[in-house]
């Protein structure tokens, strides 16, 4: 995208930004040349131009192409040129697109405000005498004007009208319908983009491409938004055209309802527990205020203080310790940073799909590894951080959708439990990966039991059922199913002489199980309250200590002689 300028002799000026799209980064067919594939686009974008005009002309915040021509590539003058080049020219729109505007943390009421705005575009754009559909509704193709609050609907290119039929597919990952992935454009289907986009403003994370409904429901509501917001955006990435609302002004407005009935104040979105070389524990919490953290070691007062060097927009932490026994945090932000700190000084490590989750763990040379899924390659992708600060990332992993847990096995290696882009269970312990069979898996946890062998739970949306894998010999075998008191939304374990303690966050409460053996009664609730998010980690004097987020709030809780006490962390 380019900005250009014409000046007239009256003295006015007027500013167009200009895409430029090459032939040979076009979507060619089948016996299909560049140059044809160049010649198609362009006979597509010209057919358009009225059709976007129209809807210009009858809906506030439509802004697309006014020209579409062919040309040589941008070259110094008196050079030549090759004809290979697409231009699409529209107004120049001041103000900053989604993905930046959200950096500037908006509020849940900003957040409905722009919805309701882009809402009255999208629909109007459907109800006009052109019947056109957009195709690309994305963060990036939404601008808005951050002083007059102006929002803006752009870059028309891949438009076509509703009645063309089948047409060339495109996918703009997790902004795209199914449907439309196999070209079938609709309205419905800008309405799926739609409610990815309020997806993104609301987590900072793009919808996953598959399972897209159940995914983002369970996202929404670890990241302490109510099931009834969360259950109300998921219903527009319906998987079934027909099961998306019709009105997305209705849709907005009930939004916005939600949200006042929601309370207000201080809110968490995600935490991680660590263990520091004294034994003092300490809780890193992510909220609206940015990032906190409590220590919770003798005389400490129990209260989260905010950290005002660390990342702006985070999205997701994950803590450890390092060689020395020092508390390390690596946090994901909104423009897929991944950075870490160590005594209070923050390092960039380059980035990481925001919604594709991150472990950590520190090796047995005493550096500390975070896992993540880089954006660009959707591969699982190493960053091995030494004592020195020395960063050494690898992004040769195998492919991957999403990383949950991940431990160190009694050998030293790493071993990652991640979903494959299928949706399966796949553990890599270096270059070694197995698959354990387990289908759309949104939380696993990984620990060692008392024999030093390595074990798995996996938990599947919306249900009740743990699965356990335990390796043996070497081989990863399913051992056993485990019943939960409620539908887990996230799963935790810790193992230690005596056994392994597994903590399950589910809807109705916290819950803790010692040697589960899959009966209910080895349960104990520790809190009836909807239940986001937990982290356990073995504190001092070897007792337990998990911290949980329950209806956006921290607790943490210690156990001892069997039974374990709560406090709130203000």
């Amino acid at each position: 995208m380019w900005s250009a300028t014409t000046y007239r002799r009256n003295g006015e000026k007027f500013r167009w930004a200009v895409k430029i799209l090459n032939a040979e980064h076009l979507e060619a067919g089948h016996n299909e040349s560049a140059a044809d594939a160049l010649e198609r686009w362009y006979l597509r974008a010209r057919g358009s131009l009225h059709e976007t005009g129209q809807v210009r002309r009858e809906v506030p915040g439509v802004e697309g192409a006014i020209d579409v021509f062919r040309g040589a590539r941008p070259h110094p003058p008196g050079e030549p040129g090759d004809v290979r080049t697409l231009y699409v020219v529209s107004p120049w729109i001041d103000g900053v697109d989604l993905t930046k505007w959200l950096k500037r943390n908006p509020t849940f009421a900003q957040v409905c405000d722009v919805a309701a705005k882009l809402a009255a575009i999208v629909d109007g754009i459907a109800d006009s005498r052109a019947e056109l559909v957009h195709r690309d509704i994305s963060p990036a193709n939404v601008m808005i004007d951050p002083e007059s609050g102006k929002v803006s609907l752009i870059d028309f290119t891949f438009a076509v009208p509703t009645r063309s039929g089948p047409v060339t597919a495109i996918e703009n990952k997790g902004y795209t319908a199914p449907e439309a992935r196999n070209g079938h454009g609709s309205a419905a289907a800008d309405r799926y983009s739609f409610g990815g986009v309020v997806f993104f403003l609301l987590t900072g994370r793009r919808p996953e491409p598959a399972a897209a409904q159940s995914e983002s429901y369970a996202q929404l509501v670890r990241a302490s938004f109510p099931a009834e917001v969360a259950a109300h955006v998921a219903a527009l990435l319906s998987a079934s055209p027909a099961d998306r609302p019709t009105s997305l002004r209705r849709w907005a407005s009930e939004l916005a309802e939600l949200g006042a009935r929601t309370p207000t104040g201080l809110r968490y979105t995600d935490l991680d527990l660590t263990v520091d070389g004294y034994r003092t524990t300490t809780i890193t919490a992510l909220g609206n205020s940015g990032l906190s953290r409590a220590r919770l070691g003798p005389g400490a007062l129990p209260a989260l203080a905010p950290d005002s060097e660390g990342p702006l927009s985070p999205v997701v932490v994950r803590s450890t310790t390092d060689g020395r026994g020092g508390t390390v945090d690596f946090v994901i932000d909104k423009s897929e940073r991944i950075m870490f700190g160590r005594n209070g000084c923050w390092q960039d490590a380059g980035r990481a799909a925001a919604g594709a989750g991150l472990a950590v763990v520190r090796s047995a040379t005493g550096s500390v590894m975070a896992f993540v899924i880089d954006p660009a390659h959707d591969r699982l992708s190493t960053i091995d951080v030494d004592d020195d600060g020395t960063i050494r990332r690898t992004t040769a992993g195998p492919y991957a959708r999403r990383v949950l847990a991940a431990t160190i096995d009694h050998t030293g290696t790493p071993l990652v439990a991640t979903v494959t882009a299928g949706g399966e269970l796949m553990i890599v312990a270096g270059e070694d990966c197995v698959h354990l069979g387990s289908a759309e898996v949104h939380s696993a946890a990984v620990c060692s039991n008392p024999f030093g062998e390595p074990v798995c739970f996996a938990a599947t949306a919306g249900s009740r059922e743990l699965a356990a894998y335990e390796q043996r010999y070497g081989q990863w075998l399913p051992t056993r199913t485990i019943t939960a008191p409620g539908n887990v939304e996230e799963v935790a374990c810790v193992g230690q002489r005596d056994g392994i303690t597994l903590v399950a966050a589910c809807a109705d409460g916290l819950w803790v199980a010692a040697q589960p053996n899959g009966s209910r009664h080895d349960w104990q609730q520790l809190s009836d309250q909807h239940c986001q998010r937990v982290a356990v980690k073995v504190g001092a004097a070897w007792r337990l200590q998990l911290a949980a987020i329950a209806d956006g709030q921290v607790f943490v809780a210690t156990e001892g002689f069997g039974r374990w006490s709560t406090t709130p962390i203000a």
